[in-house]
């Protein structure tokens, strides 16, 4: 009984992980922009985007390139490649629960 219950618990504590970090990935990424870049659909997100910001951002041609990240939804329509964010959410939990269960064999054998 006690077994199976830390495994709930580390399923919920692997499931919180992985949302949150793939969750918060967009804002740190950054993307170069050059003067062939599509800045209307402008995506972010590690290893795949997980999501587009349709900017209307027009920097001057003496501008090229420089980095662009995560701009304020507010002034640039956000959306959510649900597909993508789906992947990297199942697949984060997926490894937060083998490291997690590794830790905890590895704890319970030392002991």
């Amino acid at each position: 009984m006690k077994n199976k219950v830390l495994r709930h618990k580390l399923l919920i504590v692997s499931i919180f992980i992985g949302w949150i970090g793939v969750t918060i990935n967009p804002l740190f990424d950054s993307v170069t922009v050059t003067s062939d870049y599509d800045l209307t659909n402008h995506r972010l997100g590690l290893p795949l985007p997980v999501i587009e910001q349709h900017t209307s951002l027009t920097p001057l041609e003496d501008a090229y390139p420089f980095e662009l990240g995560f701009v304020s939804p507010l002034e640039h329509p956000t959306t959510l490649i649900a597909g993508n964010y789906l992947i990297l959410v199942v697949t984060a939990v997926f490894a937060v629960y083998l490291i997690l269960f590794g830790i905890v064999s590895l704890y319970k054998r030392i002991r």
